[in-house]
């Protein structure tokens, strides 16, 4: 079959149709200062990554989530968002 035929065709539109309607991206950023650790948590307050100081990279699906800082500030929230695309966030916990 040659690559242009209308079964390639069709099974490259179904594959994009059947894509979940929200797709996760990647997250990246600074968690500050050295002494930082934080915990990311979904809408529903679940803890879906645990955030160590430094340089991050998340798999998140797209959203609102919510930071918390376990050290040093512990109980402050940061508020960030997971788009179709990747988006890069520092977050600080001082």
């Amino acid at each position: 079959m040659h690559p242009s035929s209308p079964l390639i065709t069709a099974l490259a539109l179904a594959t994009v149709l059947a894509a979940p309607r929200s797709m996760a991206d990647v997250v990246q950023g600074v968690l500050g200062p050295a002494n930082a650790e934080a915990v990311i948590r979904d809408r529903d307050g679940k803890e879906v990554a645990r955030l160590p100081a430094g340089s991050f990279q998340v798999w998140l699906p797209a959203g609102s989530y919510v930071a918390e800082c376990l050290a040093p500030n512990k109980g402050k929230q940061l508020t960030l968002r997971s788009l179709a695309q990747p988006t890069s966030v520092n977050l600080d916990c001082s």
